[in-house]
């Protein structure tokens, strides 16, 4: 493993950034943070994937016109959290616009040089008066170690910041930094619904391999979250790297440094998928539904999805019934071509159904496993080699 945890890491540990969470009365809570700015000091690369809605926040339309023509030179990424500035037109877009240049004058960076995330209401008109005075502020208050603050700002329904940081050994003594902030509870299905995640590097490497890599890393991590199968306007997955740590730039996907970047930038989103995903349950239960032996790999997410989605599943999983009937009927529902006859389920390592059939299984068993707070549920299809996973979750309203 070519990665280690950063205790106490956050947004601005890796070199040349600088972060801050205030608040300026964008939530309905008083004094809690609401605005958070990070800046880099130097020149980032970034890559970025927004949601497939077709409803799209102005945040989202003003970054992809920003990164449509720069990707190479980008400085600041402003969240502001209480109104996700969605579903306001024209007014909403000219609003973002105007929030980033603010932040682009007051740390005079170039004004194409700065990215926007918004989440909260839907509808609601952005308060400029209190974001242009809260963005001051906020430039004033940039240190290095505000990524906590940072993390704290971002959050709507979520119960607790979502953070993460690793140090990753490159060859010849060559370290550098990665971490990661995220928020989302609700709204959250594959493609990048209500969730934001920034994620930050002094890693210097080619822009095209950087947005190869984060597609990778979230096809294997945001993309398997379904908690309530909503899709929304603003979801956003950014990765600023700024090169701020000697060493060779990496410029080729074959070598052992990009191997192990792309590892721990796996690891990292994946902890901030299941911090999303455990947030999300509160206190009812997570699960984690397996498919192996598709055809393909879009069957084989397709399947799980159904599993996933179900509420007859998650309602007998959260009650601790045994209704392993749900998760066939599920399977049968799913729009996959199967051959039935081959069918094998199972609850972790237990047995229940194999070659289509129920086996002879131990209930007891069975009913402790139902009753476990974190499930795993394994449908082998029999039909090729391609699996997928997928990460949901119950909560006690279903």
């Amino acid at each position: 493993m070519s990665y280690t945890i950063f205790e106490d890491g956050h947004i601005s540990s890796p070199n040349g950034y600088r972060s801050t969470g205030i608040s300026c009365g964008l939530k309905e809570v008083r004094k809690a943070r609401d605005l958070a700015l990070v800046y880099s000091q130097a020149s980032c690369h970034a890559a970025a994937m927004f949601t497939t809605s077709a409803t799209i926040g102005a945040s989202v339309f003003f970054n992809q016109a920003i990164l449509a023509r720069n990707r190479n030179n980008i400085r600041a990424v402003l969240i502001n959290a209480g109104h996700a500035n969605a579903g306001t037109g024209q007014p909403g877009l000219a609003n973002a616009v105007e929030c980033a240049k603010i932040v682009a004058d007051e740390l005079e960076v170039p004004r194409d040089s700065v990215l926007l995330m918004s989440t909260g209401i839907i509808g609601v008109p952005l308060p400029m008066d209190k974001l242009s005075e809260g963005i001051k502020r906020a430039v004033s208050e940039l240190d290095s170690g505000g990524g906590r603050r940072a993390a704290l700002a971002i959050l709507t329904t979520d119960t607790r910041p979502k953070e993460r940081s690793f140090r990753i050994q490159l060859r010849n003594g060559h370290r550098v930094m990665l971490s990661g902030m995220a928020k989302g509870t609700r709204m959250v299905h594959p493609q990048l619904s209500t969730l934001l995640c920034l994620m930050t590097t002094d890693l210097a490497i080619d822009q095209r391999l950087l947005s190869r890599s984060l597609q990778q890393s979230v096809a294997s991590s945001f993309s398997r979250l379904t908690i309530d199968g909503d899709t929304a306007p603003n979801d956003t997955v950014l990765l600023l790297a700024n090169g701020a740590t000697e060493g060779p730039p990496i410029v080729d996907a074959s070598s052992w440094e990009y191997g192990a970047w792309q590892e721990a930038l796996d690891a990292l989103t994946a902890d901030l998928a299941q911090q999303i995903v455990r947030d999300a349950a509160g206190n009812g239960k997570i699960l984690q539904v397996v498919v192996r032996g598709a055809a393909n790999e879009t069957s084989a997410r397709q399947v799980a999805n159904a599993v996933a989605r179900s509420m007859t599943v998650r309602r007998s999983c959260l009650n601790g019934h045994v209704d392993w009937g749900a998760i066939l009927a599920a399977v049968g529902a799913s729009g996959v071509e199967l051959r039935p006859e081959l069918l094998e389920l199972r609850i972790g390592n237990l047995l229940l159904m194999l070659e289509g059939m129920v086996v002879d299984f131990d209930q007891h068993l069975a009913r402790q496993l139902f009753a476990n707070t974190e499930l795993e549920l394994v449908v082998d299809l029999h039909l090729g080699l391609s699996a997928a996973v997928v990460w949901t979750c119950t909560w006690h309203s279903e």
